[in-house]
């Protein structure tokens, strides 16, 4: 059984949490705490899943309390709950937290963003690996790509769009700042995928304090013993992904928008790899190369997990929509996902398999004909290459 954890030093928002989720006794162990110190009691008495806890609170408030999970038990999903809505609050927890949600909290988003964050465990066995992700407050971005955003947030007439075309360049960037903004602290109506939209709410000024004030984005400096490794490449590799992926749902907007952001995401596993653990990563490109093999499956051979589930799980643990997480985690498995069709992860995987059959570089990952023949869409493949060569045309031109 699972185990959660609530914080708040309000005596009727801990017995109204006790109330709305009284249904959840049979499926998690829960247990409230009243405040900051009596959860770091309770934490070092056993072992939890996810915590839940409002920020403003006396002696060790939530952020005191979240830094004190981050640093002594990362895997743990930390989940702020707060009435303290302003923006500026929210800057404090974003390198700590890993989801916001705003009092008043109706049931069911509750109870649905904390069986998600539980379920999640379920993708990533690795105990070692789950415990890096879940410290992580950010992924890092190509040299290059941080330090023009820096330049640009520095430039006092830069625009939107400017910063757009930089932030939908990075997989590191990208991520974060669609986090940020798609949680409660922001009020949007929706969720959204598009960082055109994310980037145009969050506004220049606020973008600069995440990435010059609270350390929410970091610049990747090449690792000598990997070799293999470019976060250049992959980022160009990654944004060319999404793009043909966008381009193959180009009928539903919505779709059309996970399936770049899927795309542009489906290698971060291999960006927690290269800066948390370089050894296991050029191992498994080693062995990929020696073998002839793609790379999940010497990763797959050698950790019994690939690139795909940690850079699933890390997405999923920041909240990101559920079409992306699965497209991310299946995208070298599509037999995993139950009633396939024509959607995010069909088309990333089948993008990513598409641009590798023209790739000079490390074997491809298979194209799953199986699999597109039983969603229906196997008739779509030449059209689908035609697509391919256009939009690598297009970035060869760029």
């Amino acid at each position: 059984m699972k185990r959660v954890m609530f914080v708040d030093d309000e005596p009727h928002i801990l017995a109204g949490l006790r109330q709305l989720l009284r249904k959840q006794r049979k499926v998690w162990d829960m247990h409230f705490a009243p405040g900051g110190e009596e959860a770091i009691e309770a934490l070092a008495a056993g072992d939890f899943d996810v915590i839940v806890s409002d920020m403003r609170m006396p002696r060790i408030d939530g952020a005191a309390l979240l830094t004190h999970v981050k640093d002594h038990y990362p895997d743990m999903v930390r989940i702020v709950l707060s009435g303290y809505s302003e923006q500026e609050a929210a800057l404090r927890v974003v390198p700590i937290a890993h989801q916001f949600l705003c009092k008043p909290c109706d049931a069911n988003t509750l109870k649905a963003v904390i069986a998600r964050a539980c379920s999640l465990q379920a993708l990533l066995s690795d105990e070692r690996v789950r415990r890096i992700v879940g410290g992580m407050s950010a992924l890092p971005s190509a040299p290059e790509t941080y330090r023009r955003l820096v330049d640009a947030l520095a430039d006092p007439n830069v625009s939107l769009a400017a910063l757009v075309g930089i932030i939908e360049r990075d997989a590191g960037l990208a991520t974060k700042v669609l986090q940020i903004v798609n949680s409660a602290f922001f009020g949007l109506p929706k969720r959204t995928s598009s960082i055109g939209q994310a980037v145009k709410y969050i506004g220049s000024s606020m973008l600069k304090h995440l990435v010059l004030g609270v350390e929410t984005f970091s610049s990747m400096e090449a690792h000598p013993d990997l070799p293999r490794f470019s976060a250049a490449s992959l980022q160009a590799h990654s944004l060319l992904v999404g793009t043909l992926a966008k381009s193959m749902l180009d009928t539903d907007a919505q779709a059309a928008e996970d399936a770049m952001l899927a795309g542009m995401l489906h290698d971060v596993g291999k960006l927690v790899l290269a800066t948390h653990l370089p050894d296991r990563l050029a191992e498994a490109q080693e062995s990929a190369h020696a073998c002839g093999h793609p790379l999940y499956q010497a990763e797959s051979a050698l950790f019994g997990i690939t690139h795909a589930e940690i850079g699933a799980y890390l997405l999923g643990i920041w909240g990101l929509p559920y079409s992306v997480v699965e497209a991310v985690a299946f995208h070298h498995s599509l037999d995993r996902i139950p009633d396939l069709a024509l959607g995010p992860a069909l088309v990333v995987h089948t993008a990513d398999a598409l641009l590798g059959e023209v790739s000079p570089e490390d074997p491809p990952p298979p194209l799953d004909l199986d699999q597109l023949a039983a969603a229906g869409v196997a008739d779509r493949l030449d059209n689908w290459r035609r697509l391919r060569d256009a939009a690598m045309a297009s970035d060869e031109a760029a």
